[in-house]
């Protein structure tokens, strides 16, 4: 039987407040990875492949690796106690290498894994977009206009038949469970084999809890990005194209912050709901802390 089982509210709880104790820490471990993302950013922009996802994926790749680094060395804070920089002592024995050994390994396999998995979902954007509107270059944008056509040809065209729909039914549930999968990295920081993983997770339920987590994660600071760029486009509206170029740079620079703060927070919140299926020190993710009102 699987033992995936977590309150959503104290996961994404623990995934907020332990990024917010641990926030001096994780800027000092991520102002370099943020800078790498933002000139890969930048670099996109400037290259105009904002259209062709893999191209965009490729030349983002190194940003996602640093963010990687970034989540592997707080999943290694989270479930091992241990802390970048690693400090040695002046007595250095076999029984420390092993552990330091351990430690890289686990670094390296879930920067690796979450830089895969990152390729991944572009590759599969990039053909879903293409085999969909029957133009690779195609991006998220085309959405609507899609979604307009069909509305405007769906009186003029006989009903689809339904045997259209059963391969596409298949694809979605089988992307529904493989939601899982963006959370291997995880596991591979603490080198734990990937069936265990899958075994531990269970079935189809537990992507739909994966699912709601994550969206209780990302959702709140997903809505204030959406404010603060408001509030700097109606800040910049009467400077002129200067404005709109400042209002572009500062949104950048704004979703790079929220895309490593939700990855953040979501992979907290994640290590909190496995906690019991995850090798971890036994003295760690025991309770969630107290508060003053508890005291």
């Amino acid at each position: 039987m699987s033992q995936f089982n977590f309150n959503m509210m104290d996961s994404a709880g623990y995934g907020f407040y332990r990024v917010w104790v641990e926030r001096h820490y994780l800027f000092k471990l991520a102002i370099i990875p943020l800078m790498i993302k933002f000139a890969c950013m930048i670099a996109v922009m400037v290259l105009g492949y904002d259209g062709n996802m893999l191209r965009q994926g490729l030349i983002l790749f190194p940003g996602i690796l640093a963010e990687g680094w970034v989540l592997a060395q707080f999943l290694r804070t989270l479930l091992k106690d241990e802390r970048w920089p690693t400090v040695l002592p002046a007595d250095i024995d076999d029984k420390l290498i092993d552990k330091l050994l351990l430690r890289a390994r686990g670094i390296v396999a879930a920067t690796l894994v979450y830089g895969l998995i990152a390729l991944t979902i572009y590759a599969v954007r990039y053909v879903s977009f293409g085999l969909m509107f029957g133009d690779f270059e195609a991006n998220s944008e085309d959405v609507s206009n899609l979604l307009e056509s069909i509305e405007a040809d769906a009186k003029d065209k006989p009903p689809l038949n339904p045997l259209y729909m059963i391969p596409m039914l298949g694809g979605l549930v089988a992307l529904f469970w493989a939601f899982r999968l963006i959370w291997l990295y995880i596991p591979f920081s603490v080198l734990m084999p990937m069936r265990d993983y899958l075994v531990a997770i269970g079935g189809m339920m537990a992507s739909v809890k994966m699912m709601v987590l994550y969206f209780c994660t990302m959702t709140p600071i997903m809505l204030v990005t959406i404010m603060l760029s408001r509030v700097v486009f109606s800040a910049t509206s009467d400077m002129g194209d200067g404005g709109d170029g400042v209002a572009r740079f500062i949104i950048l620079c704004v979703a790079v912050l929220a895309e490593t703060l939700v990855a953040l927070v979501s992979t907290a919140a994640f290590v909190w709901a496995m906690r019991d299926i995850l090798p971890k020190n036994k003295d760690l993710l025991t309770e969630l802390p107290k508060t003053k009102m508890d005291e």
